[in-house]
């Protein structure tokens, strides 16, 4: 059980109590807790801030706070244990299991979910409802998929004839490895021959389109409304904004960061940072966009 005093609560965080021993009921954000709030802060408080308890970095004069180094990961974790929620472990009775399929008896798979036939599920994954698992796919342990995601659906592909496009088949499947989450209405294609793969503790959001033969690695974060073309590969740790898009064959190396709605057509290596349509290197890019307001007047 959480302590719900102060005094209690920096023990139990790890960190150092700073003022008076104060009790809490709930927890609200700086500008909107009272005085039986906990909330946490990462750098300026308001002045008119009343919130009980503070979770910060630094001890703040005249206040009951808890310091620790990283304020907004202890707040997630007070987070985690208020807001627990327990899933029901077992199948749903309206979802459909292929026989064929294995899921394991700590998995919970919610209505309306279908898993078609040699899928897999591990240990304490959750599937929200209507998830579809399309045939072969590979669902490590403790995943989360969200509600009208589909997983191993046909790669667009097509070979172009005179008589107009022929259907490739594609027959390889989709793994996802432990600890990862994909958001809702999310899709992820299977490989023509092979596999799709994203790797473990990646974290996508809705909307995201995964295309065939490619592979996320590590801890990748991918924001909504991102679309990767057919074999493109993502290296450990990159990081991906809203709308932005790569073609196909393009690899993306290890902690990269590519900004919104940008458009990626070449390589990026590791460690570097891309914005805009081509993509190109965020400082050249900002400079771009700052000539670009002064045009017409230069023009003039």
């Amino acid at each position: 059980m959480i302590p719900r005093n102060s005094t209690d609560l920096a023990t139990w965080l790890g960190g150092q109590h700073h003022g008076p021993d104060t009790p809490w009921r709930d927890v609200a954000s700086l500008a909107e807790a009272s005085p039986t709030d906990l909330a946490f802060c990462e750098g300026s408080i308001p002045d008119d801030c009343r919130a009980g308890i503070i979770i910060s970095k630094q001890a703040i004069y005249g206040r009951c706070c808890i310091t620790v180094d990283d304020p907004k990961l202890a707040f997630i974790r007070v987070l985690e244990e208020v807001f627990h929620v327990e899933h029901r472990v077992g199948m749903h009775p309206h979802a459909t299991i292929d026989p064929s399929a294995f899921v394991h008896a700590t998995a919970t798979i919610h209505a309306g979910v279908v898993v078609m036939e040699n899928c897999s599920i591990g240990a304490e994954s959750i599937l929200y409802p209507t998830v579809v698992l399309y045939p072969g796919t590979e669902v490590g342990a403790r995943v989360k998929i969200h509600a009208g995601a589909v997983i191993g659906a046909d790669g667009f592909g097509y070979h172009p004839t005179s008589s107009g496009p022929v259907k490739i088949p594609h027959i390889g499947r989709v793994v996802i490895e432990d600890d990862v989450e994909v958001g809702a209405n999310t899709t992820i294609d299977r490989a023509f021959l092979g596999e799709t793969r994203i790797g473990s503790g990646s974290k996508i959001d809705n909307l995201v389109h995964v295309g065939h033969n490619s592979t996320l690695g590590e801890n990748v974060i991918i924001a909504a409304q991102t679309g990767l073309s057919g074999s493109v590969t993502i290296g450990d740790g990159v990081m991906m904004g809203g709308q932005s898009g790569v073609i196909e064959h393009v690899k993306i190396g290890n902690t990269a960061r590519v900004g919104a709605q940008s458009g990626v057509t070449r390589n990026v290596a590791d460690g570097e940072t891309v914005l805009g349509t081509p993509a190109e290197p965020a400082m050249k890019m900002k400079r771009i966009y700052a000539a670009l307001r002064t045009l017409p007047e230069s023009k003039k």
